[in-house]
């Protein structure tokens, strides 16, 4: 870690090995696309981790339980650790591994993300539903067709930070097969003392991956082995209530907007009939992943008949 003008910043990697083609007009060299691993990349979260008041929780815990109110066991974990971090003298957002167990549909993944975005450490989704392989996690070395970093590599350089919230989703549903088990390679990602050290077979190098927050859900922890267990903080999470509903419709507004890359005033006028029926939905079904299905209907169907002028 290196301290500059009072922030703290990490280089992940120190040197990339060359590949060959760093003068080739036609081939993208391996270590010129990587680069910026190279470079500091800043310990983010130091303005949420401050307190209005010194008997108040920070501020991630504050904005946290007024987005997602129904998530207190989790927030309550957060708030306790960022606490810790900024009286410690480490004011950036520094997680324990969390596994959040819950119903499907409840809005773990959109929680964990929340995190990431409220914080600015930024974060990316790996869903493990199906995969039988740890490429996607483990990245691509040299010699394959596609070569690629490991995935939170590729999150810290999309981000530019050294500490993102890395989100594994529906972690139970993978499988193991002759090509590579992604929780093992997973158990590695999780301790620190590995993750600081991490080979990565694209870049031919260490790299530094011990700051990574790593956030992990599960529809049920029944099937998941014990070695992953015994790294992460399990957290049984409830869905939102039917009480919530105004609020998870808002929060789902904006989320469609953000994923289209505009502001929610941008998107289609939401009609008050409308508006009653997403809030009806989601009160008979308590589903987070429903209402934004739901959602992204309407908003194409309106956005069909009323095209949206663009300058």
């Amino acid at each position: 870690m290196i301290v500059v003008d009072g922030k703290a910043y990490v280089r992940p990697c120190r040197s990339i090995a060359k590949d060959g083609f760093e003068q080739n007009d036609y081939v993208a060299s391996i270590s010129e696309l990587y680069e910026p691993l190279t470079t500091l990349m800043p310990l983010t979260g130091s303005s949420m981790l401050a307190k209005r008041r010194p008997s108040e929780e920070t501020r991630l815990a504050e904005a946290l339980r007024a987005q997602a109110p129904w998530m207190s066991s989790a927030i309550d974990l957060i708030a306790d650790q960022t606490a810790f971090s900024a009286w410690s003298g480490q004011p950036w957002l520094a997680l324990r591994p969390m596994l959040l167990v819950g119903p499907p549909g409840g809005g773990k993944t959109h929680f964990a993300r929340l995190v990431g975005e409220l914080s600015g450490a930024g974060n990316a989704v790996l869903s493990f539903a199906g995969i039988n392989s740890n490429a996607e996690l483990a990245g691509n070395p040299r010699g394959f067709r596609n070569p690629l970093p490991c995935f939170p590599a590729c999150v810290m350089q999309r981000t530019m930070t050294a500490n993102p919230v890395v989100v594994i989703d529906e972690v139970e549903k993978t499988s193991i097969s002759n090509i590579g088990d992604p929780v093992a390679t997973l158990l590695t990602l999780l301790e620190r003392s590995s993750a600081a050290r991490y080979f990565d077979g694209c870049l031919a190098a260490e790299i530094d991956l011990s700051h990574v927050n790593w956030m992990l859900t599960a529809n049920s922890a029944a099937r998941l082995p014990t070695p992953l267990l015994s790294r992460v903080q399990v957290v049984e999470v409830r869905g939102p209530g039917p009480e919530h509903a105004e609020l998870v419709l808002a929060m789902l507004w904006r989320d469609v907007a953000r994923d289209a890359g505009l502001p929610p005033a941008a998107l289609p006028r939401l009609e008050a009939a409308a508006e009653t029926m997403l809030l009806r939905l989601f009160r008979n079904t308590r589903s987070v992943r429903r209402l934004r299905r739901a959602i992204e209907a309407l908003v194409a169907v309106s956005a069909r008949h009323a095209p949206r002028a663009l300058n």
